[in-house]
């Protein structure tokens, strides 16, 4: 799968793991193994015109990652931020084996790591349409997510509140000033 769309999984979870960069970090590697195990683009370095065609196609990619990595980080609020980070981190920490054996001629990972990366693609000629399928719904969830947490930030709600609705310190915030005020929280505005 394209490096950009492992980023972009990332940044999904990294926002819903918003206060555990920890669990994001393992996530995140964790889907790399999930999504390089689906159908994806991918040439055969083999062939005459093959590791032209894949750098070709890593370069943009790699270009378009790194833009989308940066773009996520932007947009995520200062409560998922470093999760965001981390989440990206791990879903594409598998990857590293490409540009670390074309720029320094060897793997960062043991044998083991490699076989089992390998041995999970399902990469062929045919693979793009999932690939851009794949992006422009991972794109799609993002920008909702991003625009979500945008408007809980607008409507004045106090606390953190992260994409699966919980919030943090409202509720609190909340009950101490009904006890201030003598209000219940029911009648407090938001």
């Amino acid at each position: 799968m394209f490096v950009t769309n492992h980023v972009l999984a990332g940044a999904i979870i990294g926002r819903w793991y918003a206060d555990r960069p920890v669990t994001a970090f393992l996530i995140g590697a964790g889907t790399h193994l999930a999504m390089d195990s689906v159908p994806h683009w991918g040439c055969d370095a083999e062939a005459s015109g093959g590791p032209e065609r894949f750098l070709r196609a890593a370069r943009r990619d790699g270009l378009l990652g790194l833009a989308a990595a940066g773009g996520a980080v932007l947009a995520a609020d200062r409560d998922c931020r470093v999760s965001t980070v981390t989440a990206i981190c791990g879903s594409v920490l598998l990857d590293l084996d490409k540009p670390v054996e074309h720029f320094f001629d060897f793997s960062p990972f043991p044998a083991v790591v490699q076989w089992i990366h390998g041995a999970i693609q399902r990469e062929s000629e045919g693979g793009m349409p999932m690939e851009v399928a794949t992006g422009a719904l991972l794109t799609a969830a993002d920008a909702w997510m991003a625009r979500r947490s945008r408007r809980r930030g607008r409507t004045g709600r106090r606390g953190r509140t992260d994409p699966r609705g919980r919030t943090g310190a409202g509720r609190h915030h909340l009950a101490m000033q009904s006890s201030s005020t003598g209000q219940s929280p029911a009648t407090l505005p938001a």
